[in-house]
């Protein structure tokens, strides 16, 4: 399902990545990001911030739930790390390259959602796969070693139980 966003709506998703992105200046990489980005397989930290807020405002917006922005240091990580995106309990991530969502042992009780910014200009359309409960892909069957976690399909993303 697509979801349109307005200007105004994707202007605030991009001042406040602006301000998370300036929150968590000079903060140091966790072990993962480091060796993503020496890589080259990751997008700037302020062009990932504000398609992470576009996927989860357009999220919150389809499925009529809160979002919980995530604004704060990165010395206040630990304190909020298990806080959802949106809503009470559901996790939103979005796709770039690939063609499955990752998952850790962290998200087993939550709900994901798939999203995929359409348009990368204006981050103006959100394209929603829909949701998926992760334990029910937590085998060796989905178990991805490069991120020592779970990968769940696209495919497997539906807006029905």
């Amino acid at each position: 399902m697509i979801v349109d966003l307005t200007k105004d709506e994707v202007r605030v998703c991009i001042q406040l990545a602006t301000e998370r992105y300036l929150a968590k200046w000079d903060s140091i990489d966790r072990p993962n990001y480091a060796e993503g980005k020496a890589q080259g397989k990751l997008e700037h930290e302020l062009l990932a911030n504000i398609r992470a807020n576009v996927c989860e405002w357009a999220a919150a917006k389809l499925f009529k739930l809160s979002w919980n922005v995530p604004f704060y240091p990165n010395t206040e990580h630990w304190d909020r790390k298990d806080l959802p995106d949106i809503g009470s309990n559901t996790e939103v991530r979005s796709v770039r390259t690939n063609n499955a969502i990752p998952f850790w042992e962290k998200d087993l009780e939550k709900i994901l959602v798939a999203t995929k910014c359409l348009d990368m200009e204006k981050f103006s359309q959100v394209f929603v796969f829909g949701y998926a409960l992760p334990h029910i892909y937590h085998d060796d069957e989905y178990f991805d070693e490069s991120i020592a976690g779970w990968r769940i399909p696209l495919d497997d993303f539906h807006f029905e139980v």
